[in-house]
């Protein structure tokens, strides 16, 4: 067995300081580890510092230090592998159940709120604290420390505004321009003038704020700042107006009718107009049913404020997967027709387009060709205008119904 000298030891002792083992407890126990494998392993020809260099590696990965700095965070952050854990978990987590989340969403699966929910909000209350205080203690300097912080709390606020976007819920565009707000003036000139005065990182620094200026200005380009919400209540109350409308004109020609000398034209006229309002209520009724995800007791005026932006709910109802309209609207075009044919054959009215079911060019432009009526109508739609114009139509039938008596 190899035994080792004073002189070699003082020097084992001076390398490990110039490592940067700091404390002298760490220093005397790695000086006790090293002298030990030199004494067991070392040939008595062997040249003691080539030996030294060979097995200094199997103490660390990349440099001595690390033993420091792992040590000085155990005694400072005596939870940091089980933190480290969690936040490992929690981070897998969460994003395997917001992809599951927004999947769903995509083919509107039942059972998609609650995944994208759990994710975001185990995103934001797990995964990004613990990410940000483990790498605050790893921190010396205070700016790291600072820049660390407000990336966190950009990251959870728009995080939750996503999630307030995606529910439906209030002040969603307000976190959501608020988290912009800190990226643009709060953590991009920190990051980028703390950065920049350092030579080393300095051209890594502009990049990655070019890259962050970027990434913030495709967000923002995504915000949604087209109407207040007075025009939108205006355009809700609208539907509203035009829905009593419907309701009123209906109640008035089902008064009218509340008379013994009816014609045998007028009975029919009736019925096939009874028989289309209550065809287009009871598709209303589907529609709003499918689009609360069976939910009860939402009234319209409920659904076109909560969904009424949503454009891919009608037209899954309302269209088949090549875009063919489905069963239940091409029977109510049907009928349609057959009650114009009707109202011309026995009745003398000036409709000026009040039931036109006759194909139209898109955009005006006949190159373009001709589009039909429910796809003029009803295709891609948001829910909103969807039920806008089923009530126009209830609205329309009445008002013929009404001038043929």
């Amino acid at each position: 067995m190899y035994v080792l000298k004073d002189e070699q030891v003082t020097f084992i002792l001076e390398d490990i300081r110039r490592n940067g083992i700091e404390s002298e407890e760490l220093q005397l126990s790695l000086l006790d580890h090293i002298c030990c494998v030199i004494e067991t392993e070392m040939l008595a020809e062997s040249h003691f510092e080539e030996f030294y260099r060979s097995i200094l590696p199997r103490f660390f990965k990349r440099e001595l230090r690390e033993i420091q700095e792992e040590t000085t965070l155990l005694l400072t952050f005596k939870n940091y592998y089980a933190m480290k854990k969690v936040m490992l978990n929690s981070g897998v987590f969460s994003a395997i159940t917001f992809i599951i989340g927004a999947f769903f969403k995509t083919m509107h699966w039942p059972g998609a709120s609650v995944f994208l929910l759990v994710g975001i909000v185990s995103f934001c209350f797990l995964f990004l604290p613990l990410l940000s205080i483990l790498r605050v203690k790893e921190q010396k300097e205070t700016k790291n420390k600072v820049i660390i912080g407000i990336a966190a709390i950009f990251g959870i606020i728009i995080s939750l505004a996503t999630l307030f976007k995606i529910m439906h819920w209030p002040f969603a565009n307000m976190m959501w321009l608020s988290s912009l707000g800190i990226l643009f003036f709060v953590f991009l000139p920190v990051y980028f003038f703390t950065g920049i005065r350092n030579a080393e990182t300095k051209i890594n620094t502009i990049i990655s704020s070019v890259l962050i200026l970027t990434a913030g200005g495709l967000l923002f380009t995504l915000t949604n700042l087209r109407a207040s919400r007075w025009t939108d209540e205006s355009s809700y109350n609208s539907d509203d107006h035009l829905r009593d409308a419907a309701i009123f004109a209906s109640e008035q020609s089902q008064f009218a009718y509340k008379t013994d000398t009816l014609t045998l034209d007028l009975k029919e006229l009736k019925v096939k107009a009874n028989s289309l309002c209550e065809k287009i209520d009871d598709i209303k009724a589907r529609l709003i049913r499918h689009t609360s995800h069976g939910e009860e007791g939402l009234t319209e005026a409920q659904i076109i404020r909560v969904y009424g932006s949503s454009l891919n709910f009608a037209h899954d109802f309302l269209f088949d997967n090549n875009g063919k309209a489905k069963t239940d609207l091409i029977t109510l075009k049907n009928e349609l027709a057959e009650f114009n044919k009707f109202t011309n054959a026995k009745f003398s009215v000036n409709r000026k387009g009040l039931l036109d079911l006759q194909n139209v060019y898109k955009f005006g432009e006949k190159e373009q060709g001709k589009i039909t009526w429910e796809e003029n109508n009803f295709s891609h739609l948001s829910i909103a205008v969807t039920l806008r114009n089923l009530n126009q139509l209830i609205l329309n039938i009445c008002l013929i119904e009404m001038t043929c008596q």
